[in-house]
């Protein structure tokens, strides 16, 4: 689900226009993201199982996003 698919919809909420050096990262953990609830729900598991596992997932996003944009953010000082 995208942003822009939310129900109800966000009042303010725009696309989102996600930088191409940020697009694999993006894709790859909203593939993470949609195998983690998959796997989960074939398991059956709940409570602080799902807390660790999405909080381990999100810090490996937190990350790797990151270390992009201070990559990006240092390629735009070198312009």
């Amino acid at each position: 689900m995208r942003i822009d698919q939310l129900e109800p919809a966000p009042t303010d909420a725009e696309p989102l226009e996600i930088p191409v050096e940020l697009l694999a990262s993006v894709q790859r953990h909203q593939a993470h993201l949609s195998a983690l609830i998959t796997s989960m729900r074939a398991a059956g598991v709940e409570g602080s199982t799902i807390e660790s596992s999405v909080r381990t997932l999100v810090d490996s996003y937190a990350d790797e996003l990151t270390t992009v944009i201070r990559g990006m953010m240092l390629g735009a000082r070198n312009v």
